[in-house]
């Protein structure tokens, strides 16, 4: 758990080829992800409502994708070529 004010680290990952496999079939599957946090909705909702064209879904990804990519870059990285190869991505 991260406390208030502390930056979350950079995990290494070693990546496991058969885990990401499975993971790349449960993501073609199911590709959309939730989570439960009024405030991230206020504030997606909010920034709707103001702006033309705004999309939730596009901002949400960029954000999360960002992120992950901070955190886990070996990870990233392994999964946007394993989603290529597979031809979904």
């Amino acid at each position: 758990m991260v406390g208030k004010g502390r930056v979350a680290q950079k995990r290494r990952i070693v990546v496991d080829k058969k885990a990401l496999v499975l993971a790349r079939q449960a993501a073609r599957r199911q590709p959309r992800i939730t989570f439960y946090s009024p405030l991230s909705s206020l504030v997606l909702n909010y920034l709707k409502n103001v702006t033309p064209r705004f999309s939730i879904s596009d901002e949400v990804a960029r954000i999360v994708e960002s992120e992950l990519a901070r955190r886990y870059p070996e990870l990233v990285s392994a999964g946007k070529r394993s989603l290529r190869l597979s031809g979904t991505g």
